[in-house]
């Protein structure tokens, strides 16, 4: 039986493709995504670029339940979920910080609770993290991230 890797964030871009190559490697795969209507449409259920060969479950980070299932049977998790939009998150601060911080820190106490069993865990960034480039600042004149 081939070892079970959970993506959470594996209905995204790079999500998908890296789903992909884990079947490829002969994983077996569940896809953990909220399917957020901002990068994914209204369409609702498994977007069908998805694999039908992995698994697919609709979840929000924050969900503490659907964790303690989850879990049971994962030898590694990729962790790409997260909230997009660097200028959202300036006025959506309550919806970024829940999703992608506390969010985060829900996957990490369910870790905690199921010690042993998930050998691994890889935390990817993004390009969001740095902001989207240089902009204008009327009193500022021309800003770049750190």
């Amino acid at each position: 039986m081939s070892e079970c890797v959970l993506v959470t964030g594996g209905a995204g871009f790079i999500g998908s493709h890296l789903v992909d190559a884990l079947l490829a490697k002969g994983y077996r795969v569940i896809v953990v995504d909220a399917l957020v209507p901002q990068v994914h449409g209204d369409n609702g259920g498994k977007p069908g670029f998805l694999s039908p060969e992995a698994g697919f479950v609709w979840a929000a980070l924050c969900d503490t339940e659907k964790w303690i299932h989850l879990l049971a049977d994962v030898a590694m998790i990729v962790h790409l979920a997260a909230e997009v939009g660097v200028g959202q998150s300036m006025y959506e601060i309550v919806r970024y910080v829940r999703s992608n911080t506390l969010g985060t820190a829900v996957l990490l106490q369910a870790l905690l609770e199921h010690r042993g069993r998930t050998r691994k865990l890889i935390v990817a960034s993004s390009m969001s993290v740095y902001g989207e480039g240089a902009y204008a600042c009327p009193n500022c004149g021309v800003v770049y991230p750190l």
